[in-house]
């Protein structure tokens, strides 16, 4: 390969990397990123949601995560773990009741809006 052909190569690969960005741009709002690293809180919404904010520095919009965990709305502590910066799909989530413990993985996460069957929030 001659260099024009390798800087042929690199402008078409940052073509389209460019359009896979601006892609993921225009899909729609983007849900807060929550750092588990840093100060959060979780509360339970109902069996399988919660909801997540963190509590240091700028306040960011609260997000909704949906987990694989049943019975949520009964737990004690929900504490989330994130294996990158952001907290995303797969991360694992446990949500402890008593002496009972469950751990499950988040399954999807969104922009927080309030739904019906949703707990009312604690104070």
């Amino acid at each position: 390969m001659t260099r024009t052909d390798i800087a042929l190569l690199m402008t078409m690969a940052a073509i389209a990397l460019m359009a896979m960005l601006a892609g993921n741009a225009a899909a729609g709002p983007q849900a807060s990123c929550i750092d588990t690293k840093v100060s959060y809180v979780a509360r339970p919404l109902n069996d399988h949601d919660v909801w997540v904010q963190n509590s240091l520095g700028a306040k960011k919009a609260p997000i909704r995560v949906t987990t694989s965990c049943h019975h949520l709305s009964s737990s004690n502590a929900v504490s989330l773990s994130a294996q990158f910066t952001c907290l995303g799909l797969g991360d694992p989530v446990v949500a402890t009741a008593g002496s009972d413990r469950q751990t499950c993985i988040v399954t999807k996460v969104q922009p927080y809006a309030a739904a019906d069957g949703d707990l009312p929030e604690k104070k």
